[in-house]
């Protein structure tokens, strides 16, 4: 049965009579009730009943299946389409409800995907990320992340160790509200390469601390080998490694600290901040896929960012909807980064549509500098990546979203010959 009959389905079932409605909770709401995000799944009775009992419990699992297809328009390399997938499959123990452990968890992810040939980074070079699903090393299955928390001093200091994003934790000030594709709206280009996320999840330790209601202190210590030049070549993805190269590591870590602030305005209008610093130990070489410009390798890279987003804006029965503006700047040095700095921003306007409370429209614009040294960056002309996109994301159901999308790229894989590109890309997303 396709997605749209079960939406059609859960539609007609939305339309019992009011009497059945208050004897029995539709399955949002019982979603909603043990504290998991609603599925597909829900829709059958005999599954999500045990679904929620298990949830009840401290057992949660699901799954979110999101697949692109974009098609470049005009610039870049080549013009034509691609398409890509992830499927993303995770369980969550609460480990005080399951083993009488207060304050620890347990989670399990498991990430498979795939794109077609040409890929995205084929059709159109880019260094920042265009396609955030995108690997840029092809198709992928892998044990994506593995790690225990260990709540501590009232929930005030938590402890993370194992194999993990490090995007759970620091930057990406939108949080839960970005739908962006392109990921000038998770961090800066400076620290793209060397940042243990998708799909170079990797071992670490991270420490956040809430010093008050309104500041936060973390730090992380990751093994940083997903830039370490194996052989004096191309580096190897940790997002596929076990923990051997966090205990056996050749000198190669990964090192952030971020400070973040949240605050409430007298008109009721929610803001918050961060600023961090991240340092990037023993060689490593930071790759630009499809590009014709050449990396070297450099040694004790570090940087640091700012990164901010304010409602402007609310419903007055909301505080997760509305219009909120975000930016963020990076900065290294551009003689130890191909990429020493970045700036980008934009909006994200969510409920405004009438009996479209869920939707949410996103415009963002990010140029991101490239070092002129030689010793760091062979590049052929051109020293910096504009780029633009918007979006407007429809939820179909509460479990799922379809997302059209307009991006721009100029000066495509920095440094290149390749004309400004155009890409028009759709998005399904559905949660299981």
């Amino acid at each position: 049965m396709s997605p749209f009959i079960l939406a059609v389905v859960a539609q007609c079932a939305a339309a019992a009579s009011e009497q059945q409605q208050a004897a029995q909770p539709s399955q949002l709401q019982q979603a909603e009730r043990v504290g998991r995000p609603p599925g597909m799944f829900d829709l059958l009775d005999s599954l999500n009943t045990e679904r929620n009992a298990l949830a009840a419990a401290g057992i949660q699992f699901g799954a979110n299946y999101t697949i692109d297809g974009g098609y470049n328009f005009t610039g870049g390399a080549q013009s034509g389409g691609f398409v890509v997938w992830l499927l993303t499959a995770g369980i969550d123990l609460d480990l005080e409800r399951v083993a009488s452990i207060k304050g620890g968890q347990f989670v399990v992810t498991w990430q498979s995907y795939f794109e077609s040939n040409p890929g995205p980074y084929t059709v159109v070079p880019d260094w920042w990320g265009y396609e955030g699903l995108s690997t840029g090393i092809g198709d992928v299955n892998q044990l994506s992340q593995c790690y225990y928390q260990q709540l501590l001093l009232d929930d005030a200091l938590a402890v993370i160790f194992g194999k993990q994003d490090a995007c759970n934790n620091f930057l990406s000030p939108l949080g839960a509200s970005n739908s962006f594709i392109h990921t000038m709206a998770y961090f800066p280009a400076p620290i793209s390469p060397y940042l243990p996320t998708y799909p170079d999840q990797a071992m670490g330790l991270v420490i956040t601390g809430n010093l008050t209601d309104w500041l936060t202190l973390k730090s992380g210590w990751f093994d940083g080998t997903a830039v370490y030049p194996v052989n004096g070549g191309v580096p190897h993805s940790t997002g596929s490694l076990g923990p051997g190269t966090f205990f056996d590591n050749p000198g190669s870590w990964f090192f952030i600290s971020e400070a973040q602030a949240k605050w409430k305005l007298s008109c009721g209008l929610e803001g918050t901040a961060a600023v961090g610093g991240w340092w990037q130990t023993g060689p490593s070489v930071a790759i630009d896929f499809g590009s014709p410009a050449s990396p070297q390798v450099s040694s004790l890279v570090s940087g640091w960012y700012a990164q901010a987003a304010q409602f402007v804006w609310t419903p007055a029965e909301s505080s997760s909807s509305g219009v909120q503006l975000f930016g963020s700047f990076g900065w290294s040095s551009p003689a130890q980064n191909p990429a020493p700095w970045s700036i980008a921003g934009g909006c994200v306007v969510t409920g405004l549509v009438p009996g479209r409370e869920a939707d949410s429209f996103g415009a963002a614009i990010g140029y991101a500098g490239f070092s002129d040294s030689p010793e760091i960056y062979q590049a052929t002309q051109g020293l910096y990546e504009f780029s633009f996109e918007a979006y407007y994301n429809f939820e179909i159901t509460p479990w799922m979203t379809l997302q059209p999308d307009i991006q721009v790229v100029t000066t495509p894989g920095i440094g290149s010959e390749f004309a400004p590109a155009i890409i028009g890309m759709l998005r399904l997303s559905v949660n299981f």
